[in-house]
């Protein structure tokens, strides 16, 4: 009983641990890449959050989106997805983009929209 509760308190703290790596998306964030990546919604961002959590998780441990600028992402991002294809994760070219434009979106490295 008391190795059941230890495994269980365990996975609900690398839960929480993974959640702060892969933080929630808002409107907020949502309005900051409006220019860049126009008609992206809320729920493609919270997609690309869900993939990345259940994809880059599963094989390493989460990096928060902010460790790395917009430049670094969109060359990890593409060889983690080669390199995850080859090990018999499938991430698809529109996984992939969601991941990537979640990632960009959350790092922060995208200027403020000025509308």
């Amino acid at each position: 009983m008391r190795k059941l509760s230890i495994i269980i308190a365990a996975m609900a703290l690398a839960g929480c641990f993974a959640s702060s790596k892969a933080p929630k998306p808002s409107q907020r964030d949502l309005a900051r890449v409006e220019g860049k990546f126009s008609g992206y919604t809320l729920a493609q961002l919270n997609e690309g959050r869900e993939l990345y959590k259940q994809h880059c998780g599963n094989c390493h441990g989460l990096k928060s989106p902010s460790s790395e600028s917009e430049a670094e992402w969109k060359e990890i991002v593409p060889d983690m997805a080669k390199r995850a294809n080859k090990n018999g994760v499938v991430i698809n070219a529109p996984s992939e983009k969601l991941i990537l434009k979640y990632l960009i979106t959350m790092s922060g490295s995208v200027p403020a929209s000025r509308h």
